[in-house]
């Protein structure tokens, strides 16, 4: 029997909207905080803007289109909206390479658009984040124009001159027949080839971390942050909540005297260091060292925060690009004022556990007990470090989860989905919820050409055919349409079935449709008590709405001269302890907080599972949430079936 209040009985979002017109604010004075820390307890739904919905009918969705489903996300019980770039951009890569920080891309509306977007969202009691990239600029970015019209001496724009990264090519008379020589290092490019790209106008290159239409900014440049935090500064007067920081850790490369035993290479005269060789007989060489987590990265990210949130009731989440450990990810959230960076980041171990080496294109095949292991490191190193997690398992660059972490049959999604709900729902952190996540959504089953929209996915399958041509075999072929299917970027990307459906009649969507987008359907999920959404939308309310933890907060941003009342549940706050680590199929946890322990099972197995619950001291455990009916338990042994999950409260 379930031991929280019936669902139907919890008030619902609209009705709390009613009480306050924005969303609920939780100072940090219960945890010795002085900042305002609403993210901690906040639900992030992340919408990737031309998949949500299209209204106008062209296969891309557009701000409208989210506007007529906000009542949709508020039922969902979600609390920010994280929205993919909308800003100006050619969409080679999909927005991340951004024209305009000021203009809104014309694919998805404009200004006046989104302007009634955040006002509708603010109205329902949603906070708005935008998605924004500060690495780089697209190359038809105005800065980058006069960048090169500066340095080859036309106009008036030395301003600009080094606003990118420039480098010279190096000529070696007993190597290079060719006289402009090769690039300045030997850095690899993030979606492959050399990361410099030559400009024959000029006789330069010109640095990209990833696409080469998507040239990096100098960040030594003091001009270059003045002008990124004027860009936060405008969107933040607009109203926002907060910035997805895209790539954020990428912001410091190094140079020939940063070189140490734990960044190790060969200096150049270029004043960029070579990258250690990693792969005989080729120039280019993995350099994640050189260019994540670089020498000057956390003077940045405090100048950041002192000069741009640290004045406002926002949040900055950081994408850390290229693989961190727990140890170095606390580092960028300390809470003091002289650690001040940023409030969350967004970590990729435990979706790595599946590729060798971090390339997502080499699959490998991984045990429960390594995602295990690198949850708990995760969860534990952040409390520990007096920061905060993000729980997240899909998103707009990886796979659905339900295809990555579930190796059932299509016949089991529906289960697997649910277990996942219960996984995210039930860790410490601020949760972090992919559109289409909350239905169930799958990756393709089958591979297509129509389906390689994405620029790293195209690249990678060019330089297949490529090696074709060059005699691999046909298997090389075939590896890399699995490759393509599993963890290609445009699996998480498909249109989802909204309310209505995601485009008019007649009007092709840029991507093709799920095939099983009818059953997948939000319009009949949401009506149905049994539905993966309806799971998502119960647990989200017991995340915030569970009995007996509720304490008063006063803040100072009250409105009406209202006391808010702040729900402390434990799946936010409670304490996290891994339970049998090293069983097979089962990933237990217990959440403690103040004196009530809940423990959390789930059969990460296609088949059922008798486990023996941890001992109590003779005080029964009490189920709380199921995701399935046929899950039973004596007071030690549980019975749980494929993708089973369950919540129990031990008795006081």
């Amino acid at each position: 029997m379930e031991a929280h209040r019936a669902v139907g009985n919890l008030r619902t979002r609209n009705e709390e909207a009613a009480i306050v017109n924005r969303p609920l604010t939780l100072t940090g004075s219960h945890f010795g905080e002085q900042k305002s820390t609403w993210w901690k307890a906040a639900v992030v739904y992340q919408v990737y803007m031309a998949s949500f919905k299209d209204t106008n009918h062209d296969g891309y969705g557009d701000l409208a289109g989210i506007a007529e489903n906000l009542d949709y996300l508020v039922d969902l019980g979600v609390d920010v909206l994280w929205l993919s770039p909308i800003f100006d951009s050619p969409m080679y890569d999909m927005g991340y390479d951004i024209a305009d920080y000021y203009k809104i891309n014309p694919v998805f509306g404009d200004m006046a658009d989104f302007d009634r977007l955040l006002a509708q969202a603010h109205g329902k009691g949603l906070r708005v984040i935008l998605d924004i990239a500060f690495n780089h600029t697209s190359n038809e970015h105005g800065w980058f124009k006069k960048s090169m019209a500066a340095a080859k001496r036309e106009g008036h724009h030395q301003y600009f001159k080094d606003f990118y990264i420039w480098g010279d090519p190096t000529v070696d008379p007993t190597v290079d027949q060719d006289a402009n020589g090769h690039p300045p290092t030997n850095w690899e490019s993030v979606f492959g080839g050399s990361m410099w790209e030559w400009v024959p106008d000029f006789g330069k290159y010109y640095l990209h971390v990833f696409g080469k239409a998507q040239p990096d900014l100098k960040w030594e440049n003091g001009a270059v942050r003045n002008e990124v935090w004027n860009v936060l500064r405008f969107w933040l007067d607009k109203g926002m909540d907060g910035f997805r920081l895209d790539a954020i850790n990428c912001l410091s490369k190094a140079r020939n005297h940063d070189l140490c035993a734990g960044r190790p290479g060969q200096p150049t005269v270029s004043g960029w260091p070579d990258a250690p060789v990693f792969t005989p007989g080729r120039f280019e060489q993995r350099c994640n060292e050189m260019f994540a987590n670089g020498p000057r990265i956390h003077e940045y990210l405090h100048e950041m925060h002192q000069r741009v949130f640290a004045h406002y009731d926002a949040v900055s989440l950081g994408e850390m690009s290229c693989g961190i450990t727990p140890g170095v990810g606390r580092t960028f959230v300390g809470r003091s004022g002289k650690e001040r960076q940023l409030d969350l980041i967004l970590h990729f171990e435990h979706v790595e556990l599946d590729c060798v080496g971090g390339d997502k294109w080499v699959p490998r095949d991984w045990e429960l007990s390594e995602l295990k292991a690198a949850v708990s490191k995760w969860q534990t190193c952040m409390a520990e470090a007096g920061g905060w997690d993000t729980i997240w398992m899909e998103n707009h660059d990886q796979p659905r989860g339900v295809s990555r972490f579930c190796k059932g049959d299509e016949t089991s999604w529906k289960q697997a989905a649910k277990l996942l709900c219960l996984w995210m729902l039930t860790l410490q952190g601020t949760v972090i919820v992919f559109q289409g996540q909350e239905l169930g959504m799958s990756n393709p089953d089958e591979f297509s050409e129509d389906m390689i929209k994405d620029v790293e996915t195209r690249l990678f399958w060019n330089a297949t055919h490529q090696d074709l041509a060059r005699g691999a075999g046909v298997k090389k072929l075939e590896m890399a349409k699995k490759a393509i299917t599993s963890k290609g970027r445009d699996a998480s990307r498909i249109p989802i079935p909204t309310s209505g459906g995601f485009t008019g009649s007649g009007a092709k969507p840029w991507l093709p449709e799920h095939k099983h987008f009818s059953e997948l359907c939000a319009e009949s999920q949401r009506h149905d008590p049994a539905s993966v959404w309806s799971l998502y939308r119960d647990m989200i309310r017991i995340r915030k709405e569970c009995p007996g933890l509720v304490s008063v907060v006063t803040t100072g941003k009250q409105r009406n001269n209202r006391r808010l009342i702040i729900v402390l549940a434990w799946q936010i706050y409670g304490a996290y302890h891994a339970v049998d680590q090293h069983h097979a199929s089962i990933f237990a946890y217990t959440r403690t907080f103040e004196g009530d322990v809940y423990l959390i099972v789930l059969n990460f197995g296609s088949q059922d599972v008798e486990w023996e619950m941890p001992p109590t001291d003779g005080r029964a455990w009490v189920r709380v949430k199921s995701t399935r009916d046929d899950q039973a338990g004596e007071s030690t042994t549980l019975r749980l079936g494929p993708y089973g999950g369950v919540i129990c409260k031990r008795e006081r």
